[in-house]
């Protein structure tokens, strides 16, 4: 009888964790893209400019980034509804139209980003044995542009799927990088607990940037239609939210080591960084050399992951919201307006990136930030629709985690709006 029940205890643990690996992606996909190229140029130039006065931004950034994909994956999970669909039944077709303006361009804007870590990648792994050659990074483009358009086109989501978690492995050379740097660890966790503020627009812009990096619009959209995309159903939801939120935790461990790398770096030597390319090469005297390679290598995959989900994260939520068929699942012919969308805006950005001169990090940090302006506006959608018992009943989300919502989309609105109006009283290159 001890043998039998000790068989079922196994049976069911085995049982259990199959079906979490079978829920597994969405939240790991969603929270890892989030640190793309864009919010590698961000994390990278705030260690090489503050050192590690903004780690402890990641704590609550951490918090909310947690709070606000399980919001979506619960409305995925018990509506079986995507986003801007809900927002449209709920809020109307005008705020609907004009909250989807805002993330589209946005997007455009962060998918150019995107491309732009693609070229930066490829330029630094050019010069690391030597000289710096601009043209190298954009003349790939086309090439890897293609690339990710024959993947989310040609191939099954399925397929797809285990791509991007596979993908997600490129991320730990940034945990090497950090090691590798022996940065001073005490000073690295005194920076992540105890709050340091520097009264300039430039650290504020950074600190936006970060915020607008790691919680952004599209990761909801993105995370709330590949659920339903996935099938997680009622009796999944415990662990697909676990999926969202130790996925959320991950991601900006992450973000921590990319920070304290170049703080161990570039930070403590004053080596000043001006591009993305500054800063990878700069990384080439450091851990015997392996620095600079391991920081291009993340700086590619993340840039070239963030080239696929971008535009997926957008066609979903437009054709969701214009009633259009979508889906990774479905072919070209039975989803022309989602695949359509989804090319749209992918040759849209890589064309930006390839006009002569391009400024790519300032179309890297810029894009984040206009993340972090429209988040504010999206959240108001978002925690009324994750609070709404009608839509919810017993499942929405309980007042106090509502009340620390409504409290933290304050003070983002509250950072916004100096972010808009410093520039115009403070004599300060914001991008510098």
């Amino acid at each position: 009888m001890a043998d039998e029940s000790g068989e079922k205890g196994k049976r069911s643990r085995w049982s259990r964790i199959s079906t979490f690996l079978a829920v597994v992606g969405p939240g790991l996909i969603t929270a890892t893209v989030d640190n793309d190229s864009g919010g590698i140029a961000t994390y990278s130039l705030a260690g090489a400019h503050y050192g590690y006065a903004l780690l402890w931004t990641q704590i609550p950034i951490t918090l909310l980034l947690m709070l606000t994909l399980e919001m979506s994956a619960r409305l995925g999970v018990f509506t079986q509804k995507g986003l801007s669909d809900l927002i449209r039944e709920e809020f109307g077709v005008r705020p609907t139209a004009a909250l989807l303006l805002l993330v589209l361009l946005a997007n455009i804007g962060t998918v150019a980003s995107e491309f732009a870590g693609i070229s930066s990648a490829v330029t630094i792994l050019g010069g690391v044995g030597g000289s710096k050659i601009h043209w190298l990074g954009q003349a790939v483009l086309p090439a890897f542009g293609f690339l990710v358009w024959i993947l989310v086109v040609r191939v099954d989501y399925k397929r797809i799927e285990k791509v991007f978690l596979f993908m997600v492995l490129f991320y730990l050379t940034y945990i090497f990088a950090a090691f590798a740097a022996r940065p001073d660890w005490h000073q690295a966790l005194r920076g992540l607990v105890v709050p340091t503020f520097v009264n300039e627009p430039n650290y504020i812009f950074s600190m936006v940037g970060m915020i607008g990096t790691t919680i952004t619009p599209w990761m909801n959209f993105y995370l709330q239609s590949t659920i339903i995309e996935k099938g997680v159903s009622d009796e999944t939801y415990g662990l697909a939210r676990w999926d969202v939120l130790l996925s959320a935790v991950t991601t900006n461990i992450t973000a921590f080591f990319i920070v304290v790398a170049c703080a161990a770096t570039l930070w403590v030597s004053h080596v000043d960084v001006r591009t993305i390319e500054d800063v990878g090469l700069a990384l080439v005297p450091f851990a015997k050399g392996h620095a600079s390679l391991l920081f291009a290598i993340g700086l590619f995959s993340a840039s070239l992951f963030g080239a696929a989900i971008l535009p997926i994260s957008t066609s979903f939520a437009v054709c969701e919201a214009m009633g259009w068929e979508h889906g990774l699942n479905k072919r070209y012919a039975e989803a022309p307006a989602f695949y359509g969308t989804f090319t749209l805006i992918l040759v849209v950005g890589g064309l930006i990136v390839l006009v002569p001169g391009a400024p790519l990090l300032a179309i890297m940090r810029i894009s984040q930030v206009a993340q972090g302006l429209v988040l504010p506006i999206f959240l108001v959608y978002l925690i009324r629709l994750a609070g709404s018992r009608r839509l919810l009943g017993d499942r929405a989300t309980p007042w106090p985690l509502q009340a620390a919502a409504w409290a933290a989309a304050a003070v983002l609105t509250a950072l916004s709006l100096y972010l808009v109006i410093a520039p115009f009283f403070m004599d300060a290159p914001l991008l510098g």
